[in-house]
């Protein structure tokens, strides 16, 4: 099981919080708290590692989970992502969804995990994005974050696997990816 206070892990808790849906201003989302909390360390230290650790984490658990989703769903997940982007342009064609960047930008990040051919695209995407503005790029982390807890929950409720596992899956995603191992890695002590 992850640590307590591992940034990545308190990034899903938050973005399974209830409250999320309710919100009315980003200082009461509690997925926005996270990611705003992590920024303020990296500005006090003078760098971007916290954020940055974040953000990889972030996109490695959504990964993670679209794995998970996609198997339960007996679908290839880079399909599954195709198919959201799909549906995003179908919506926003139309009227019915809003036209924001990070809308494509969210399953763009997530199918490129499963395709030998763009695995590097996820890091490409989230850097143009940081570019484009500071917030937008904290708008994709918490966008990732919606649409992983999305996926969490649909998959908790089907009772396909608990929150317990599939942290743990992450947790061993994680591990592989060196990012749970790195002694330098920013916690929050």
């Amino acid at each position: 099981m992850p640590a307590a206070d591992d940034p990545v892990f308190a990034l899903l808790r938050a973005s399974l919080d209830p409250t999320c849906h309710t919100a009315a201003v980003r200082s009461e989302h509690p997925v926005c708290r996270v990611v705003a909390a992590t920024a303020r360390k990296d500005v006090a230290a003078g760098g971007m590692e916290n954020i940055s650790f974040l953000a990889a984490g972030v996109a490695f658990a959504g990964a993670a989970v679209t794995g998970l989703f996609a198997e339960h769903y007996d679908v290839e997940p880079a399909k599954l992502m195709r198919d959201l982007l799909a549906t995003a342009a179908e919506d926003r064609r139309k009227g019915r969804g809003e036209d924001v960047p990070w809308q494509d930008q969210v399953p763009a990040v997530l199918g490129a995990f499963f395709d030998p051919a763009t695995i590097t695209e996820a890091p490409a995407i989230m850097a143009r994005v940081w570019v484009e503005g500071e917030n937008r790029f904290y708008d994709l982390l918490v966008d990732l974050a919606a649409l992983t807890a999305t996926m969490m929950t649909s998959l908790i409720n089907l009772k396909a696997y608990t929150q317990e596992e599939i942290f743990e899956e992450i947790g061993r995603i994680l591990d592989l990816t060196g990012d749970n191992d790195d002694p330098s890695r920013p916690t929050d002590d």
